[in-house]
């Protein structure tokens, strides 16, 4: 394969609840094979907002194999000879990741690429939606039945084919090979989410205001001398706590993000200020300076922890 695009639907605000999944193969740059699944989640607790959003409900999965009997049909596809993608890949590897554990299924080695900096490569710094129905619009491809986890998981596999041919690569190997900002991932060092979290309240911090708390610095550490920007809510640390140990290893905060800027670090972000698209302006601004060649690099919460 080329590569297999995933999809979850999930039941209510636990990543443990997937009640649907999408599974389509690419070969040579084709669709080759579609799978669907309707999962039973642990309990048929269905959340309104949820049902809104797909319309599975408790009927349509009641007599749905659990995920883990699903799990012995698909398992042998996650090893590392292949690659996933999934849009905001962040969430579906999520809710596999819980999955598993809720049923303790050992973990599989393999790789996955978000499709979101995949296809901002293509979007020549137009600024366009973060979202999967944007950036198909902005491509001319076609969605229906959106949130229907087969024809999102389609949909993101047309996406990312598009994108390759637009770019004249002959495979998203070559693709991802061209842009440093791709990041391909292993699922074994995923740092999983495992519930939605009401926002908490946050307290804007001046960044001038950070200084630094030590007398010398690590100069062969990779944030010396570096200029880091911050935007949303970081999970497993606090945002003043990261800035800290940043300013502390001789790096230099920023409020926006400009070409003198190294490092983006991007948290959660609440979608109700953001809107769908799910990216600040700060990730906006920084994808289209990164279209025009200038070298930033877009940190999440993972990637910033393991350099630190």
């Amino acid at each position: 394969m080329d590569f297999i695009t995933i999809d979850f639907e999930i039941a209510n605000y636990d990543y443990n609840s997937a009640c649907s999944m999408g599974l389509v193969f690419v070969s040579n740059n084709e669709i080759v094979d579609k799978k669907h699944f309707y999962i039973q989640p642990p309990t048929l607790d269905f959340h309104p907002a949820m049902v809104d959003v797909h319309g599975i409900t408790a009927e349509h999965v009641k007599d749905a194999k659990k995920f883990d009997g699903i799990w012995e049909e698909i398992k042998d596809f996650f090893n590392y000879s292949n690659v996933f993608v999934a849009h905001n890949a962040q969430f579906d590897m999520s809710v596999l990741h819980v999955c598993l554990k809720e049923y303790n299924l050992d973990l599989p080695d393999f790789t996955y690429i978000d499709s979101i900096p995949i296809s901002t490569r293509s979007c020549k710094g137009k600024g366009v939606g973060n979202s999967l129905k944007d950036r198909l619009d902005h491509f001319g491809i076609s969605l229906e039945n959106h949130h229907d986890a087969l024809a999102d998981a389609v949909a993101t596999a047309e996406l990312v084919i598009h994108c390759v041919k637009f770019k004249k690569r002959n495979s998203l190997e070559a693709y991802c090979g061209t842009y440093r900002s791709i990041l391909i991932k292993r699922f074994l060092e995923l740092n999983p989410n495992k519930s939605f979290q009401k926002r908490k309240k946050f307290n804007k911090i001046n960044v001038n205001e950070v200084e630094a708390s030590v007398e010398t610095f690590n100069e062969t550490h990779i944030f010396f001398g570096k200029s880091f920007v911050f935007t949303g809510e970081l999970q497993s640390i606090e945002r003043k706590t990261a800035m800290q140990k940043v300013v502390d290893l001789g790096g230099v905060l920023k409020s926006g993000v400009s070409k003198k800027v190294n490092y983006l670090v991007v948290g959660q972000q609440d979608n109700s200020l953001i809107g769908e698209g799910g990216l600040s302006t700060k990730e906006k601004k920084a994808y289209v300076l990164i279209e025009q060649e200038v070298d930033i690099k877009i940190l999440n919460e993972d990637d910033f922890l393991k350099l630190l």
